[in-house]
């Protein structure tokens, strides 16, 4: 007799195929995508590539000389590891987001928004749930809320820049002109 776990990974497997077969069934229907990245938009993603990966490699090469010894009893070096990358995301959306290449051309940001709000929220609980449960850190080393709590800063921070870039679009920079 198969137990609950087995259950779950069966229709959890059989609900993430229905839902990707009609993500296809979509896509094919709809036809070719309307929206589309100018030349502008790439290359400024291309140079916010090249900035996160420099940002990625610095910051291992900084935690590896510098902070792997007195930090490894507070946090985890997978952990560590982890948030570099983050950073270096976070680094390349917020370049992109300041150089206008975030979203394609003729792509509305609402449903972005959306689930960048589902994605804070749903983690901002799953932190706060396990966090109160078994804490933040146990025996010395960050436990799977930390990493919650990280995506949950990650997109934050991400929507927070997107709010920015909208006011000085519409209130104007600081070097522009009334």
């Amino acid at each position: 007799m198969m137990g609950k776990y087995t259950y779950g990974v069966i229709f959890g497997f059989l609900f993430v195929s229905l839902v990707l077969t009609g993500c296809l069934f979509r896509s094919r229907k709809s036809g070719k995508n309307s929206g589309h990245y100018d030349e502008r938009q790439n290359m400024v993603r291309g140079t916010g590539y090249k900035i996160s990966f420099i940002t990625v490699i610095l910051l291992n090469l900084l935690y590896a000389l510098f902070f792997f010894g007195p930090t490894k009893d507070i946090v985890s070096p997978q952990f560590a590891v982890i948030a570099i990358v983050f950073i270096g995301i976070l680094v390349y959306t917020i370049y992109c987001i300041f150089n206008d290449a975030y979203v394609q051309v003729g792509q509305k940001m609402t449903k972005w928004i959306a689930l960048i709000l589902f994605v804070i929220i749903s983690n901002g609980y799953c932190a706060i749930s396990g966090g109160c449960e078994q804490g933040f850190i146990v025996n010395g080393l960050v436990t799977r809320s930390s990493v919650n709590a990280l995506i949950t800063v990650t997109f934050s921070l991400v929507l927070i820049a997107y709010f920015i870039k909208l006011a000085i679009d519409k209130f104007g920079g600081i070097h522009e002109k009334p």
